[in-house]
C-alpha cells in the first residue's frame, strides 16, 4: 500500500461555509466495498434481508458505541444503499412519529451511494428507516451524536423549493430560497439538496444569499435519476440562501431539516480546498493512501472537521475512506465511486494531528477535499469510531431487534390440509407460524397468534388446487381465499407463486408471507385495497397474485392497513 503526502495551497472564499453534516446515499459512504469484478457488478443480488418496497424498520441508537442512553437529541448516521433494483429513496426519522414527506437518500439500480444524515432520536432511543420502491440492501453506520440541549432544532422537515412545480434551473441559473422566520439570522441551517432529471453532468452550490459564490460544490449530479446531499448553510440577505446550477438543466428540491443555534460550538468555515489531485497530478492508484495537510484551516486544538470528499474515478468502481492521521484505518468508507461520474459525500473526521488520511480501494481516482465546518472537542457534536448498526446483507445486529408491541389480543388458529397435498406440511406449518409472528406483520397492530391442535378461532388450510372451490364462493382453483373461519392457501400458489408476482422478480418466500398475511387479513376484517401510485409498495390486501397494477411487490401490511384491525367479518 502506497502512502504519500499531499497538499495544495488553501483557497479561502469570502463567504460563510456552505455545508456541514449530512448526506444520504446508496452504499458507498458507509463502509460497503463495491463489487470487485465486472461479473459481480453486472449481477447484483439483494440479500435475503433486503428492504422491500414500502418496508419500514427501527434501529436502536442510544446506549451504543459511546452514545449515552439519555440526553441524546440526534445521531449522525452514514446511510448506504446497494443492490438496488429500482429507482427509490430512503427516509430516516425519529421512531414514534409519522414518516415525513421528504427523503434522505436517493438510489438508482447499478450504483452504490452513501450519505451522512442527522436524524433526531425517538423517545425510545430509536430511529426508523423506510425504503420507497423495489428492493435494496441498506448499511447503517453510527458516526456521531448531538445532545438534546446542544442547540440543534429539528424543523419538520419543511419543503422550501421544488422546481418540478415550476421550471428547472438552467445552467448558470440561481434561485434564492427563504428559510423562514423561525431560523435565526446567525444559525447554520441544515438543508437537503436534491437534483432530479439533470440534462447533463453538473453540480449545485448553496451559499448565503447576498454573498459571493464559493469555489466549491455541495452536490454532484449526473443526467437523469435523482441524487441528494445535505448541506449546512448560513442564512444570508433576507434570511435566504442561494442555490446555483452549473450546467444544463435540472430540477432542484430544497428541504429544511433543522438548524444549529448560533454560538453552540459548530463553526462554518470559509470553504477551504485542502487537496485536489487534478491540480497536483497525483491521482490515487489501487490500495493507495494519501496524507492531506489541514494546516490551512483557521482552527486551533483538536476537533472534528466537516469536509466534502469528491471522487472522479478513471478506471473502475472503488470506495474511499477518510480518517485521522495516527489512527488505524476504519473498516468503513465515506464515498463510493462509479467510473465516468463525479460523486461527492460529506465526512466527519476527528483531527488531533494536522493531517487527514484518504484511502482509495481500487483503480485510479482523482480526489478533491474541501473543508466546510469545524466542531471543537467539548462542543455539542461528538464523533465516534464508526459502528455498524445494520447491514441487510449480513445477519441482524442487536440494534435491529424489532420494537416490542404489547399484544392486546391473542388469536388461536389450527393448521390442516385438504385434498392430495404433496407440499411438505411441516414446512408449511413452520412458515405460517413465522409469518404470523413476524414483527413486520399483523403483530404491529398488537395481535399475537398461537397455534393450537384444534378448535382455534380460524383454521389455515393447505389445499390442493382442485379442492379449493369446495370451500365455497369466492374460491377458485387458481387462487387462495378465505371463507368464514377458513383461511385457504392454494397449494399451486404456495409451491410456485403466481405469474404476476414472478414477473415482478419477487421471491417465493416473500410470496408465501404475502398470501398468508393477505388471507388472514380478510379474516381480520379487511377487504381488498388498491395500488396508491405507480412505484409505491403494494398494500398487502391488494390482489398481488393477479396484478400489481404498477405497485411494487410487498408481503407486509402497510401502516394504514394496521388501523381498525378488529373482529373477523
Amino acid at each position: 500500500m502506497a502512502i504519500r503526502a499531499l497538499g495544495v495551497r488553501a483557497r479561502r472564499g469570502a463567504t460563510v461555509a456552505t455545508a456541514i453534516v449530512a448526506v444520504m446515499t446508496t452504499v458507498g459512504g458507509s463502509g460497503v466495498a463495491v463489487p470487485t469484478s465486472p461479473a459481480e457488478a453486472a449481477t447484483p443480488a439483494t440479500g435475503s434481508r433486503a428492504f422491500a418496497a414500502g418496508e419500514t424498520r427501527e434501529l436502536s441508537v442510544t446506549g451504543r458505541a459511546g452514545v449515552p442512553v439519555d440526553g441524546v437529541g440526534a445521531v449522525v448516521l452514514n446511510l448506504t444503499a446497494t443492490n438496488t433494483t429500482a429507482s427509490t429513496h430512503v427516509v430516516a426519522w425519529p421512531s414514534g412519529q409519522p414518516m415525513p414527506a421528504t427523503s434522505n437518500l436517493n438510489a438508482e439500480p447499478g450504483e452504490d451511494r452513501a450519505n451522512l444524515a442527522i436524524v433526531p432520536v425517538g423517545t425510545d432511543g430509536r430511529v426508523t428507516l423506510a425504503n420507497h420502491a423495489g428492493r435494496t440492501d441498506l448499511v447503517v453506520d453510527l458516526v456521531g451524536w448531538l445532545p438534546d440541549d446542544g442547540g440543534y432544532t429539528p424543523a419538520g422537515p419543511q419543503r422550501l423549493l421544488d422546481t418540478r412545480a415550476s421550471r428547472p434551473l438552467t445552467g448558470g441559473g440561481v434561485v434564492d430560497v427563504a428559510l423562514g422566520p423561525s431560523v435565526p439570522a446567525s444559525a447554520l441551517a441544515v438543508v437537503n439538496l436534491t437534483g432530479v432529471g439533470a440534462s447533463t453532468a453538473s453540480h449545485l452550490v448553496a451559499w448565503p444569499a447576498g454573498s459571493v459564490m464559493p469555489p466549491t460544490s455541495n452536490l454532484n449530479i449526473a443526467p437523469g435519476g435523482a441524487v441528494a446531499n445535505l448541506a449546512l448553510v448560513s442564512p444570508g440577505y433576507g434570511g435566504a440562501i442561494t442555490v446555483s446550477n452549473h450546467a444544463g438543466t435540472t430540477d432542484v428540491i430544497v428541504d429544511l431539516l433543522g438548524w444549529f443555534a448560533p454560538g453552540r460550538g459548530i463553526t462554518a468555515l470559509a470553504p477551504t480546498r485542502l487537496a485536489d489531485t487534478r491540480v497536483t497530478g497525483s491521482a490515487l492508484g489501487p490500495a493507495a493512501t494519501v496524507a492531506v495537510s489541514t494546516t490551512g484551516l483557521p482552527v486551533t486544538g483538536a476537533g472534528t472537521a466537516v469536509m466534502t470528499l469528491t471522487g472522479l474515478p478513471r478506471t473502475r468502481s472503488s470506495y474511499v475512506t477518510a480518517w485521522s492521521a495516527g489512527s488505524a484505518r476504519p473498516a468503513t468508507s465515506n464515498l463510493n465511486l462509479v467510473p465516468g461520474r463525479a460523486m461527492a459525500n460529506l465526512a466527519l473526521v476527528h483531527i488531533d494531528q494536522p493531517q487527514v488520511q484518504l484511502f482509495n480501494s481500487a483503480g485510479t481516482a482523482d480526489l478533491v477535499v474541501d473543508a466546510l465546518a469545524w466542531a471543537p472537542d467539548g462542543g455539542p457534536l461528538t464523533p465516534i469510531a464508526p459502528t455498524r448498526l445494520m447491514d441487510t446483507r449480513a445477519a441482524p445486529t442487536d440494534a435491529e431487534v424489532p420494537p416490542v408491541v404489547r399484544a392486546h389480543r391473542t388469536i388461536t388458529y389450527s393448521v390442516s390440509t385438504s385434498g392430495a397435498v404433496t407440499a411438505a406440511l411441516t414446512e408449511f406449518t413452520t412458515q405460517v407460524a413465522e409469518t404470523l409472528a413476524d414483527a413486520r406483520g399483523w403483530p404491529r397492530a398488537g395481535l399475537a397468534f398461537e397455534q393450537v391442535a384444534s378448535g382455534g378461532e380460524f383454521t389455515i388450510w393447505l389445499a390442493a388446487a382442485a379442492k379449493v372451490p369446495s370451500f365455497g364462493s369466492p374460491c377458485t382453483v387458481n387462487y387462495s381465499c378465505r371463507v368464514g373461519r377458513n383461511v385457504v392457501i392454494n397449494e399451486d400458489r404456495w409451491k410456485g407463486a403466481s405469474a404476476a408476482w414472478n414477473a415482478a422478480g419477487a421471491g417465493l418466500r416473500d410470496y408465501r408471507h404475502m398470501v398468508v398475511n393477505h388471507e388472514v387479513g380478510h379474516w381480520l376484517g379487511h377487504g381488498h385495497h388498491f395500488c396508491s401510485a405507480p412505484g409505491a409498495a403494494a398494500p398487502v390486501m391488494q390482489q398481488q397474485s393477479k396484478d400489481l397494477a404498477g405497485c411494487q411487490p410487498n408481503p407486509w401490511p402497510l401502516d394504514g392497513e394496521l388501523i381498525g384491525v378488529g373482529a373477523p367479518a
